[in-house]
């Protein structure tokens, strides 16, 4: 997964690194669409990267009728599976874009979704984050409307982006990760880590400066116990950040 990507040279670089570590679904966590939003799906598809084997959740700075498009005019938020992976993985996507509090449809429509969910890996895609250090952006607000059903859902992870640097945490037992590593920003253009902690949560692992992808592999075969791995792969493939599930 990767978000803040951009039509350039470095979105091919890291599209090479997802089919060099033979990456089987991508999840674009928003913000593609700065420049040239076709430029950059026509770079995933030569790639391999397709409507079958990707997900993409909006961004701020993407058309979320082009995403719909991208999505089989689905709206942009629900649920989003692939056919190679059967009921094991479902991924819940959220458009922050919209009105997505506790009361509005957005919610119960995910919330019903989360629940009746029967995959066994279940992760949240969102752009705008739930949980962030103090950098660019402010958290979303809406952590604690969200929280609760995501634990009750037994959601595995939540990817977001937006600030364009790489955070992961332990939030009482779930992961939630920041994946804004794409190229749109590099080196000192991305953005600051002006705190190590969110609401007295600390950092597992903060970085800036560094583009790269962020792979997880999930262990299908393996359900007992439920568990995965993952990886923030820089650009030169050297591993700047490894992590497990928190099982």
């Amino acid at each position: 997964m990767v978000g803040d990507v951009d039509s350039n040279q470095g979105l091919t670089t890291q599209l090479e690194l997802a089919n060099h570590y033979n990456v089987q679904a991508l999840i674009l966590t928003g913000d593609f669409e700065y420049s040239n939003g076709n430029k950059v799906l026509s770079d995933l598809q030569s790639h391999g990267f397709t409507k079958e084997n990707t997900d993409i959740v909006v961004g701020n700075h993407d058309s979320e009728p082009d995403v719909k498009t991208w999505l089989n005019e689905k709206e942009p938020f629900g649920q989003v599976s692939f056919a190679f992976a059967a009921d094991r993985l479902a991924l819940f996507n959220i458009d922050a874009n919209t009105r997505f509090d506790c009361s509005s449809p957005q919610f119960e429509d995910l919330k019903s979704q989360i629940e009746s969910s029967q995959a066994l890996y279940k992760f949240v895609v969102i752009h705008q984050p739930f949980v962030t250090v103090k950098s660019h952006h402010p958290d979303n607000g809406q952590f604690n409307c969200y929280d609760p059903v995501f634990r009750a859902g037994g959601i595995d992870g939540v990817l977001q982006a937006h600030n364009h640097n790489y955070q992961r945490f332990n939030i009482n037992g779930l992961m939630y990760g920041v994946f804004g590593t794409g190229t749109h920003d590099t080196g000192s253009s991305m953005y600051p880590l002006d705190s190590n902690t969110w609401e007295g949560n600390n950092c597992l692992k903060c970085i800036t400066g560094k583009n790269g992808i962020t792979i997880i592999d999930l262990h299908f075969d393996n359900k007992n116990p439920k568990d995965f791995i993952g990886w923030f792969i820089g650009m030169n493939r050297e591993v700047l950040d490894a992590f497990e599930s928190f099982f």
